[in-house]
């Protein structure tokens, strides 16, 4: 329990440092990322993720395509959830996670690619 509390506080400091940055920026996302993966360490989901990944990354073309055939085709009220799907799988395709840590920090670079897109 003690341990628990102890990693609870950490996390708390590293999302409150983090914090500390702009937070729209992608660096100070990644910052906050990596702050929580390096508290959290190695987790018993990491193999998952792993596993997850590695499909991830055998079907990333496959399903890059589809989210470009949605986007194209889907009806214009739908248009926008299908561009930020688009960038979220891309986002992912090009480092997928191999544990929580880098999962962690592939959503904060997601998350600010489709902050960076919706700014344009």
């Amino acid at each position: 329990m003690k341990h628990r509390i102890i990693a609870a506080a950490a996390l708390a400091c590293a999302l409150a440092l983090g914090a500390c940055t702009s937070h729209t920026t992608a660096t100070s996302w990644q910052q906050i990322a990596a702050g929580v993966g390096a508290v959290i360490g190695e987790t018993r989901i990491d193999p998952q993720i792993a596993k997850v990944s590695a499909k991830l990354a055998r079907y990333c073309a496959e399903v890059q395509t589809a989210t470009l055939a949605v986007d194209i085709f889907a009806p214009e009220k739908a248009q926008r959830a299908a561009q930020d799907a688009r960038i979220v799988v891309a986002t992912f395709c090009a480092a997928p996670p191999r544990n929580l840590a880098t999962a962690l920090a592939s959503l904060a670079s997601a998350y600010a690619a489709l902050d960076a897109a919706r700014r344009t």
